[in-house]
């Protein structure tokens, strides 16, 4: 009976003494970084989107918001997030025989410089691009939203995977 007890108070004393850290967003940033700041981001496409700019910018805030425990700060934060969107294109992609577009493509661009104040050596600059297919019977207009949405969303994405989740 004593054995049994013993075992038990040794398994329990183990599995206490066992910690597993899990993230179920992936993000793993380290215990000094409590600030965040995002800087204006301004839009030098060629061709201007009014509001989009400030859309990724929101976007950007929100999923840091929403993923990490860092706090939004105007000035010096630990981790500061600067750029600009430098492309705006919709281009035909697929062509049928009579050459005319079956598809069109947006595909937005948009440089980002990432700078970690507690780790110069995560430091980045780099251009995200995606892009949104749609039938050549719609308009730019008729997709924009949902073009943009999902362009943005796997800029954010691509750029999460490079600074904060580090993946």
């Amino acid at each position: 009976m004593q054995k049994k007890i013993f075992i038990g108070l040794f398994i329990i004393l183990i599995i206490q003494a066992c910690k597993v850290n899990y993230s179920f967003s992936g993000i793993n940033i380290s215990k000094d970084i409590k600030t965040f700041e995002v800087g204006y981001i301004p839009n030098n496409s060629s061709f201007i989107v009014p509001g989009l700019n400030e859309e990724f910018r929101n976007m950007l805030i929100d999923r840091i918001d929403q993923q990490t425990n860092l706090v939004q700060v105007k000035d010096n934060g630990d981790v500061n997030f600067q750029g600009e969107i430098t492309g705006y294109k919709v281009e035909p992609v697929a062509l049928t025989a009579g050459q005319t577009a079956a598809k069109n493509r947006i595909t937005i661009n948009i440089k980002i410089e990432y700078v970690n104040r507690k780790n110069e050596e995560e430091n980045i600059q780099k251009t995200y691009s995606w892009y949104y297919d749609y039938p050549a019977d719609l308009t730019r207009d008729e997709v924009a939203d949902e073009a943009h949405k999902l362009i943005l969303e796997t800029i954010l994405d691509n750029l999460f995977s490079d600074t904060l989740a580090k993946w």
